[in-house]
């Protein structure tokens, strides 16, 4: 089977991350699986071993199965040869009324948080395809009891300049614990890509010790998550909150906003659900800055509960999807 996708290029984001995972997932079934650029660039932050190409290829090539995730290059999509054309809505930022409205497209959500949002403005019921995670790149590792003269290290995803990401609020509010906790570090990572993201991210200063680490190789990440005591994300808009399935894959505590996490967080459980505001979120760390037991519980429940969400079950989910729908044509 062909199956594609047309992406605005292939920088470092989740929605780009999501279907080089799928890609490789398909790839690994025996389809072959194309990502179709305006340039054909394959990704600069991961190895290639899927097909890329350009939008010009796209006019001479067949998918059984091409997938979209926003409106801008809706006409590509609409002018392709494909059997099923899909919307795959990732983002709540993201405008999607011309593309679920429109009855030539599927649609598909990647996340409950996605799914609800469809179901209510916009009355239709989007086939759930939420997900995922690489269990194969990402395992936990014991949470440690720290001793009374260690850091306590307090990881998050440092996109600065997209403030969606909510990476102000988590050190606003870790500011607010340092002069009662000043054992608290800070670890920030990020992979620019471009020069205003880099100049943002280079002026970051706070009064709280911290270390950024930039341009790590992403398919290393799991060091960077080991590091860390517990992992904060306050993000808004998200369909997936791909660095906290990251970090509970990792065994790392997860505090977070209900932003893209519906799927994986059970309150108290797996981890925990704040406010998107400094003062929710200092106190969502303080709770685990002060019980190694809320720890260790979130560490193991959340690396046990985030494994269903593999890529590869992903992957398998969507294939039966198209099974179903082919069922339906040939009746």
């Amino acid at each position: 089977m062909n199956i594609g996708a047309i992406l605005p290029h292939t920088y470092l984001y989740g929605g780009v991350k999501r279907f080089i995972e799928l890609g490789r997932a398909f790839q690994n079934k025996g389809h072959r699986f194309t990502i179709y650029t305006p340039s054909g660039a394959p990704p600069e932050w991961t190895r290639h071993d899927l097909r890329y190409a350009t939008f010009d290829d796209l006019k001479h090539d067949y998918n059984d199965m091409l997938f979209i995730t926003d409106r801008k290059n809706k006409d590509i999509l609409t002018g392709a040869d494909a059997q099923y054309k899909i919307f795959y809505h990732v983002s709540l930022r993201h405008k999607a009324r011309t593309m679920i409205k429109d009855k030539r497209l599927h649609t598909f959500a990647c996340s409950t948080n996605i799914y609800r949002y469809d179901k209510r403005w916009f009355r239709t019921t989007p086939f759930l395809a939420m997900g995922g995670i690489n269990n194969d790149l990402f395992y936990a590792r014991e949470t440690r009891d720290r001793k009374q003269e260690e850091p306590f290290t307090i990881l998050f995803y440092g996109r600065l300049s997209e403030h969606q990401k909510g990476s102000g609020l988590v050190v606003k509010a870790c500011e607010r614990l340092y002069k009662k906790y000043p054992f608290i570090r800070l670890l920030l990572f990020d992979t620019p890509v471009n020069r205003t993201m880099s100049a943002v991210n280079e002026a970051f200063t706070t009064c709280v010790p911290f270390e950024f680490v930039m341009n790590h190789p992403v398919e290393k990440n799991v060091e960077l998550f080991h590091r860390a005591d517990i992992f904060v994300s306050a993000e808004k808009q998200a369909g997936w909150a791909n660095t906290v399935a990251e970090a509970m894959a990792c065994g790392i505590p997860v505090v977070t906003t209900h932003s893209g996490t519906l799927d994986m967080i059970v309150d108290g459980e797996t981890g925990i659900f704040v406010g998107r505001n400094a003062r929710s979120i200092s106190k969502g760390i303080e709770k685990l800055i002060l019980s190694v037991d809320l720890r260790r519980k979130l560490s193991a429940n959340g690396s046990r509960y985030i494994r269903q969400f593999d890529w590869k079950i992903l992957a398998e989910r969507i294939l039966g999807w198209y099974d179903e729908q082919e069922k339906v044509r040939k009746r």
